[in-house]
């Protein structure tokens, strides 16, 4: 099974794509955000990321940097 992060600050959003990709086998992770996105990348092996851009605390852009 693979893990994907979901980040958004839209709450809505983030539920929406974890319908979706759990119906398709993928155990979902959520971050609401950037920092708290590192923090789950710290502590769970994750296989993809899809993270929104603007957000507050760190946006997309910067976590990604991080990484």
């Amino acid at each position: 099974m693979y893990n994907v992060l979901v980040c958004d600050d839209d709450r809505e959003i983030v539920e929406a794509i974890e319908i979706y990709l759990s119906q398709e086998g993928y155990k979902v992770l959520k971050a609401y955000d950037g920092e708290e996105a590192l923090k789950v990348l710290d502590r769970e092996k994750v296989d993809l990321l899809i993270i929104d851009v603007m957000m507050p605390k760190l946006d997309g852009y910067e976590v990604c940097g991080r990484l």
